[in-house]
């Protein structure tokens, strides 16, 4: 869609979605900043054709991307 919308979440939500991961140590959380330019656009929306776990598939590599 071209009407994405990022925005921050209640204090409320953040401790559900922690609680929904089975997340009770903050501290092994980390915060990642990145860029995206034309090139990361394209392989967001190539990844997201294949898996369910687009963020972390292309800015982390935690999968092997099919060619």
């Amino acid at each position: 869609m071209d009407d994405l919308k990022v925005a921050p979440m209640s204090t409320i939500s953040g401790i559900t979605l922690l609680n929904t991961f089975g997340i009770t140590d903050i501290g092994m959380l980390q915060e990642k900043t990145v860029q995206l330019g034309y090139a990361e656009g394209l392989e967001i929306l190539r990844v997201s054709l294949q898996s369910k776990t687009v963020l972390s598939d292309v800015f982390l590599g935690n999968k092997k991307q099919k060619v």
